[in-house]
């Protein structure tokens, strides 16, 4: 029995002593926490202000730049992207004698305060570096005054993008509002426009300009849908046509909500399965490669809802024309409602689209009319109809039915009331 005793006794020494142990090393992370550090780098030297852009209006000159993923960390000691939040810089030249008032609201809706993201980047048990990290967000945000005869920098905290990023700054004067729109590439982001080989896309010399008589048989001449790699297999129907330089087909479209696919590689297949599996978002999945002009999409874009299953996506490809010294892209969208199972693709899985791809087409429409840039627009009958009775297929077998129409969109980079937009009316679709 005492042995008994002596070894219980022991055991609990032994308790006491990996308990004191373990407390002394928590107690030291504590500490090591609490003396965190805070050490942003200063802004000149982290290089987002190389790739600035500037506008001048007037008096009034602006300047914009969003900060990468690695920026953002390295100009606030801060993982912010993680936090789903992406500084963007202004600096507002105010060389007039009136005394403005920027909206950062107009460049982002829903934008975090400076104390907000300060307090998602404090230290644990780390007060006085919290209270440095308070001051130094509070330093670095925009603020809302531009007095006259002076310049203003700082930040917006805004939600985070990949690829691209419409920026609008908006500075409210006495009886006047003023309006600089910029579209900035996020650096960081493989994006599967990049892989678009220069050499592939026409040349100046093979560019033919049209006028709208012109364009209007050059639209109803093209072939009724995309194609697979080798040109045996006719998918989903051409359906859109957009005209427009990039600084008026970009915001467009970015202003609208939607967002640049992400190219089909490792990093992106694992983030699709998992959004897959999980039934959860990814907005930026990329899609598969439709083949137009012997090679596949230019420009891949989508509007995700909450998962991934669901989406709006459309491709276009660069025409070998130009309508009024402007390009011409061509292209396809179709709404995804699900995913099911085939054969028909490497992944055995494909999203099941909507049938009514006229719908999806009418929904563009919309939406390019309320991010006020569709100058003009009309149909254009492209000869290959299909009914819901006798629906064409697309590459993996999904049914769809349309009046063979191509809706023609010709973009401005003024902004334009529903009430302006001009309708052409070319080819009327026919109710059905």
């Amino acid at each position: 029995m005492g042995e008994a005793r002596i070894g219980i006794a022991l055991n609990r020494q032994r308790a006491a002593n990996h308990l004191e142990r373990g407390l002394l090393i928590l107690l030291g992370l504590v500490l090591s926490t609490g003396c965190a550090s805070f050490q942003p780098v200063p802004l000149e030297e982290v290089g987002f202000l190389e790739r600035s852009k500037s506008k001048t209006e007037g008096d009034l000159t602006v300047s914009v730049s969003v900060l990468s993923q690695e920026e953002a960390r390295l100009a606030f000691d801060s993982k912010l992207y993680k936090k789903k939040i992406q500084p963007v810089w202004v600096q507002v030249e105010n060389k007039s004698q009136e005394h403005l008032w920027f909206l950062p609201r107009d460049l982002d809706a829903e934008y975090y305060s400076a104390f907000e993201v300060a307090w998602k980047s404090h230290r644990m048990w780390a007060k006085s570096t919290n209270h440095e990290i308070d001051q130094f967000f509070d330093g670095q945000q925009m603020f809302l005054s531009v007095p006259p005869e002076s310049v203003s920098s700082g930040f917006v905290f805004t939600n985070r993008n990949r690829g691209a990023k419409w920026v609008s700054v908006t500075l409210l004067g006495k009886g006047k509002v003023e309006n600089f729109g910029f579209l900035l590439e996020v650096p960081g982001f493989k994006a599967d426009f990049h892989r678009v080989d220069p050499e592939q896309l026409p040349t100046a010399q093979d560019i033919v300009d049209l006028d709208e008589e012109g364009l209007r048989r050059w639209v109803a001449e093209q072939q009724c849908c995309v194609t697979n790699a080798k040109e045996t297999a006719n998918g989903d129907p051409l359906n859109i046509v957009v005209v427009g330089t990039d600084v008026t087909i970009w915001p467009a479209f970015i202003r609208a909500g939607w967002t640049p696919t992400a190219s089909m590689r490792g990093s992106s297949v694992i983030k699709t399965a998992a959004a897959g599996i999980f039934g959860t978002g990814y907005r930026y999945a990329p899609i598969s490669p439709l083949y137009l002009f012997g090679r596949s999409q230019d420009i891949a874009l989508q509007k995700a809802r909450d998962n991934i299953h669901e989406r709006n996506h459309l491709r276009l490809w660069l025409a070998p024309v130009t309508f009024e010294g402007k390009p011409v892209m061509i292209g396809q969208i179709s709404r995804d409602i699900g995913t099911r199972l085939t054969t028909k693709s490497s992944t055995f899985t494909t999203h099941k689209i909507d049938p009514d791809v006229d719908e999806t087409r009418a929904y563009l429409t919309q939406d390019l009319m309320y991010s006020q840039a569709l100058e003009a627009w009309g149909h254009v009958d492209g000869g290959a109809p299909a009914s819901f009775d006798e629906p064409a297929r697309n590459l993996t077998g999904d049914p769809y039915f349309t009046d063979g129409m191509l809706a023609v969109y010709l973009l401005t980079d003024t902004p334009t009331s529903v009430l302006d937009v001009d309708y052409r009316r070319w080819d009327i679709p026919q109710p059905r």
